[in-house]
């Protein structure tokens, strides 16, 4: 890794990251030298053992994002544990559950708001006043590429909220970009965080559309560390499409 993408004595909040893909983001940044603040709604002890035991730096609390009291809470978290923030990830994200427009309820459609998009807003709100007044400072959005095309049984829900993420990441880097902070969107197609159920005839035809291969929490988290770094210092309001290849 060359000096311009190590991360070494800054400090990093990511969202959602006791699994899946928030997990691969906090490894990933955990390896190029970041502390990591990890806020999620269940316990992320398991990710903050795997950083620590190859020697890096993690403490987790649980959070709902949903919450603006908890979003103000783990940015005090982080500015008391290491004096600063540098990065925010946001990361945490519902998907479920799946369904057509017709089949989506009033309360899951306001939970996936709630999360997907304003906790977006709250924890970017909360960083951006320490980032402001630090005069830098780094914020990158988790969207989806189900923000720019439709889905069977794919929730609206979750595709508006995360067109919404990247509403929020042009409106962001325009007000801050002066102030010395950047802001980002990853636009991520599929990743393989779980096991999805298929089978291997579905697998097999799933892949067909990743010339690339099947992306992994891994990847995003190269995609995050990248736009995080100093080689990415003349980027805000871009939105980075990691795709395997596919562009339907």
């Amino acid at each position: 890794m060359t000096d311009s993408m190590r991360l070494d004595g800054q400090v990093a909040i990511v969202t959602g990251a006791a699994q899946g893909i928030g997990r691969g983001i906090a490894v990933v940044l955990a390896e190029a030298g970041a502390s990591i603040v990890i806020g999620d709604l269940q316990a992320a002890d398991a990710t903050v053992d795997e950083i620590r035991s190859a020697g890096g730096t993690a403490l987790c609390c649980i959070m709902d994002t949903s919450n603006s009291a908890d979003a103000d809470a783990i940015v005090a978290l982080a500015l008391s544990e290491h004096g600063r923030l540098d990065i925010l990830v946001n990361n945490a994200g519902l998907d479920e559950p799946p369904g057509n427009a017709w089949d989506l309820q009033d309360a899951d459609w306001q939970r996936t708001i709630d999360v997907n998009l304003s906790g977006v807003f709250y924890c970017s709100r909360a960083a951006l006043k320490l980032m402001i007044d630090a005069g830098h400072g780094c914020i990158i959005n988790i969207s989806s590429r189900a923000s720019e095309v439709g889905a069977d049984g794919v929730s609206p829900a979750y595709s508006a909220t995360k067109a919404g993420v990247r509403g929020l990441t042009k409106s962001f880097s325009h007000q801050v970009a002066s102030k010395g902070v950047r802001v980002n969107a990853i636009l991520p197609s599929l990743i393989i965080s779980r096991d999805f159920g298929w089978s291997p005839e579905m697998m097999m035809e799933r892949r067909k559309d990743y010339p690339l291969g099947f992306g992994a929490p891994r990847d995003v988290g190269e995609a995050v560390r990248y736009l995080a770094s100093p080689a990415a210092k003349w980027l805000s309001g871009t939105e980075l499409r990691v795709n395997g290849g596919n562009q339907r």
